[in-house]
């Protein structure tokens, strides 16, 4: 398993119960949405089931609120992973977040969109299941319900308002020097990095050594802060990425009210066409708004369950647990159980 292999190198440090009680972890971001290009970075989700005493605190005789209480667990998360040995050399770069299953469940039950996509995701880009993990995967559509267009529409517009307003430290103060100096916004920070060690590069030929100076550390700002997001978005009109996400989530949730089922690369090709940068910003906010008011009717005709299940979830998250622990007779009262247990010597006493 990828985390396994990550911690023998010395790059990754999880609480110890992560690396072998892990039951699924995916691939999200781009290559999920099958619009992944040669560099983009793994984001990395999953769950883990902790020691038992820390799903029942009970188990180890803690009493709510009073005393020293067990440490709680909900999720380990770690960015910017480098493993520069992958990809034969080449490197790669992974954000992991690895949740306890009952957060896990959790969040789900609630429609959190990265919840959901990360049990949608298509097959290759499942790292490691286990029979835990198949499980959750096969009942994967018990979780979707009619909440998932308040939550995903919330994180359109979420989106939708950094896409107007989020700011990239030091990004405009370097896109106004490139514009004085006639430089394209095209200029990689490696590009002036090499220019810095050997002045070849014609475009660069009219700054003094003072201004190519100036440049790198305005560049060095931004890459230090953004690393090769804002590199990218430096070119562009806008921020491609989270254009495209916008247009994902409306049509995502589209996908839940209207089949009650979701294929992340349905639309994969409409997605690409917004990285490439051929909509125009007027455009995504124009299908943001006619998406928007399309899905409200969706939304009152569809015949999805209104809200979740939440009993037959339980259920779901009880029987990943047992098949984990084994039996849960002395972890948790199940309803009924006891009933039924008094029926059955009842009968017994009859024969």
């Amino acid at each position: 398993m990828l985390l396994n292999e990550l911690h023998k190198k010395g790059l990754i440090k999880p609480p110890d119960f992560i690396l072998d009680n892990t039951h699924y972890v995916t691939i999200m971001g781009s290559l999920a949405y099958g619009v992944e290009e040669d560099y983009s970075d793994f984001d990395i989700y999953g769950f883990c089931i902790p020691p038992k005493k820390m799903v029942f605190p009970h188990l180890a005789g803690e009493i709510n609120g009073f005393g020293r209480q067990i440490k709680k667990f909900d999720q380990w998360q770690h960015h910017h992973v480098n493993d520069e040995s992958a990809q034969g050399g080449k490197g790669r770069q992974y954000d992991f977040s690895i949740y306890n299953i009952v957060k896990f469940f959790q969040l789900t039950m609630e429609n959190n969109p990265n919840m959901i996509d990360s049990l949608f995701t298509p097959v290759n880009a499942v790292l490691h299941c286990t029979k835990v993990g198949s499980i959750v995967r096969e009942n994967r559509k018990l979780f979707l319900h009619k909440g998932s267009w308040h939550k995903f529409k919330g994180y359109a517009y979420s989106t939708l308002h950094k896409l107007k307003t989020k700011k990239h430290k030091g990004l405009d103060e370097l896109k106004e020097f490139e514009e004085r100096h006639d430089i394209p916004h095209s200029m990689s920070f490696e590009d002036v990095e090499k220019e810095m060690k050997k002045r070849n590069n014609h475009i660069l030929n009219h700054l003094t050594d003072q201004k190519l100076i100036e440049y790198y550390d305005l560049f060095k700002i931004v890459k230090e802060a953004s690393s090769l997001r804002a590199e990218k978005v430096k070119s562009q009109e806008y921020d491609y990425k989270f254009a495209f996400h916008i247009v994902r989530l409306l049509n995502e949730v589209e996908q839940i009210l209207i089949e009650h089922d979701l294929d992340l690369q349905r639309n994969r090709e409409q997605l690409k066409s917004i990285r490439r940068g051929e909509w125009t910003l007027d455009q995504i906010v124009e299908y943001f708004q006619n998406k928007e008011k399309i899905l409200e009717e969706t939304y009152a005709q569809s015949n999805l369950r209104h809200s979740p299940d939440e009993n037959a979830i339980k259920n779901l998250l009880l029987s990943c647990l047992e098949e984990h622990y084994g039996s849960l007779d002395k972890a948790i009262a199940i309803e009924g159980k006891a009933e039924k247990i008094l029926e059955q010597i009842r009968e017994l006493v009859k024969e």
